[in-house]
Parts: C-alpha cells; structure tokens; sequence
C-alpha cells in the first residue's frame, strides 16, 4: 500500500522536472538549454512570464518539501535532485529582469535547504512521536502484566497460603489425633473454594478490560479477611464512605497480602494487630505481629507488589522489623492518581 502511496507523488515530480526543462528550452534554445552551443532561443513567449517562474517554483518546492516529508530516502533523495537540478538550470540560463543569475541561483538553492529542512524536521517529528507512542504502549502493556501479576499474587497466596498451613497442621497431628486432622479438611476445602472463586472473580474483571471491582463494604470485607486469616488477630477499623471504591480494593489487598506474610514468616506470632482509619485525606493502615522478625529481603514478591501498589497510588509504605516484631504500615491518598 506505501509504494501505491508514493507512486502518484514520484509521477507529479517527473512531470513537474520535465516541465520546467521544457519551458527553459523554449526560451532559450535547445543547444543552449543542453550546453551544445549559443544558439539563440525562440524569443519572447508567453512561458516567459512571471508568474509561471513562480509556479514553477512553488511545484518544485511543494513536491521537494512532501518527498523530505513523507517518501522513503531513497526515493526522497534523487527526487529532490532532480528538482532542484531543472531549478538551478533554470535560474542559470533564463532572463531575469529583477534578479541576477548568481542571486537567482542562490534563492533558488535557499528556497530548496528551506524546505527540505522543514520536510526533514516534521520526518523526525513524527517518528518521534511514532517511537514515544510505542513506548507508551510498551509501558501499558507491562504495567497491565504486573498488575495481573500482583493480582495472581494477591489472590492466590493469600488462598493457597491458608490451605498449604491448615494441610501441614494436620499432618502434624494426624499421627496422634486422627480426629482433629479430619476436623481440619473442611477448612482446606472452604479455603480451596474461596480460591476458586477469587480466581473466576480476576479473571471475569481482565475480561472486563481489567475494570477492577471494588469492595461494597470494606469494613465488613476487612473484619471478614481477619477473621479467616487462622490468625489471632485484633482490628481497629474506623472508616466512613468516603473511600472511593477503586481505594477500597487497594487497602484490602494490602491487608490480605500483609496477613498472608505473617501466616508465611511468623509462625510463632501470638498477635496481630490491624489498624485501619480514615484521616482528613488519606486511608491509614498497619499490620502489625509479634513474631519472629524476618529478612525485608525473603525472596517473594509479597512486599515489593505491596510497595509498587502504594505507590501507583501516589501514598507512602513502609515494612520492617519493629525490634519485636514485623510492621507494614501504608498511607493512601483519597484522590486516587491517574
């Protein structure tokens, strides 16, 4: 489609070049025009007009400045040669009354750097543009792969999570208490279906071109989340509805990924606490235990997914040891960024 495209621009240009020899050689000679000879010319025409000097030269111009533009090199290169050649030949030969020859010449090959130039600049202009969107795009394309990444993440830890230490618990005591291990299985399995519906959830909301759905009622969602967490855990919850809903969904999977991070690394915690409150502009929270402190470093990517979602969000994080403990504390702006 592209040589479709140039094929009528490159016909223009050897119809405007013929042309401008053409009318040179009426007016002054064939031999003269091809350098055999000063044979005089055919006299005063009406081609030897102003007005088509200038004609002439706003075609060659035009044709110069849309080849610099839009044609490939290789055909923007001899095209614009050749245009500017029959202009020069032209300026060189031709009666000027108002200008000399050197000064025609000289127009004639300012006029020409002029235009090309501008060709030229609107060429790099768009590639840059062209290689800015597809940059552009690029990072669209990887912020949307961590997203989903940091979803799957989200979602299936913090599910899997639960299960893998409610199986390992029960193979702990099946051995002495048969029993109790059996009591445990409806746990694993309410854990195995509250994964497969988290699951069915994400993937309806990708499909959805990656509209996420907020949580309805956070607070309930928060008091859910801990009270199936298996972790002895107190919360302090004080939120009103001005939490966007969009806000709402970031602070519970903060939250559900910070539970699942003590449920993994502090076995030994005795208590967990969960803050989360309502300031004049921004949603605080804090999860904090008491066991055993681990490396900021663990090797998952639990952290730095928290990490990266507070900060699209344009609010502060922070996790660490507290010196008894492990802390995540997280401050979201009201206003979510763009």
């Amino acid at each position: 489609m592209g040589h479709l495209h140039r094929k009528p621009l490159v016909i223009a240009t050897a119809v405007v070049a013929a042309a401008i020899f053409a009318v040179t050689v009426l007016i002054v000679g064939f031999d003269r025009a091809v350098l055999l000879g000063d044979g005089p010319g055919v006299g005063r025409t009406p081609l030897d007009h102003p007005l088509v000097l200038l004609a002439e030269v706003v075609l060659a111009l035009v044709l110069s400045f849309t080849h610099a533009w839009k044609s490939p090199v290789g055909v923007a290169v001899p095209a614009v040669g050749v245009l500017l050649l029959v202009e020069e030949h032209a300026a060189f030969f031709r009666p000027h009354q108002l200008f000399s020859r050197a000064d025609s010449v000289q127009l004639v090959l300012w006029g020409f750097l002029i235009v090309v130039g501008a060709g030229v600049a609107l060429r790099v202009r768009e590639r840059s543009r062209a290689a800015s969107a597809a940059a552009a795009e690029d990072r669209a394309r990887r912020d949307e792969r961590l997203d989903m990444a940091r979803e799957l993440h989200d979602v299936v830890a913090h599910h899997v999570t639960g299960m893998l230490v409610q199986a390992q618990a029960a193979l702990v005591v099946a051995q002495q208490d048969k029993d109790r291990a059996c009591a445990m299985l409806p746990g694993i399995v309410e854990g195995g279906t509250d994964a497969l519906g988290a699951m069915r959830i994400m993937v309806r909301t990708l499909r959805d071109n990656g509209a996420a759905t907020a949580t309805g009622d956070l607070t309930a969602d928060l008091l859910a989340l801990a009270e199936k967490s298996g972790l002895p855990v107190r919360t302090s919850i004080e939120l009103g509805s001005e939490v966007p809903p969009e806000l709402g969904r970031s602070v519970l999977r903060l939250v559900q990924e910070a539970l699942t991070n003590v449920r993994k690394h502090a076995f030994d915690a005795t208590s967990v606490e969960v803050d989360v409150r309502l300031s004049a502009s921004a949603v605080l929270l804090s999860v904090v235990d008491n066991g055993t402190a681990r490396p900021s470093h663990s090797g998952g990517f639990g952290i730095v997914g928290m990490r990266e979602r507070v900060h699209e969000l344009g609010g502060r994080f922070f996790a660490g040891p507290t010196g008894e403990g492990w802390l995540v504390t997280a401050e979201l702006p009201l206003e979510v960024r763009a």
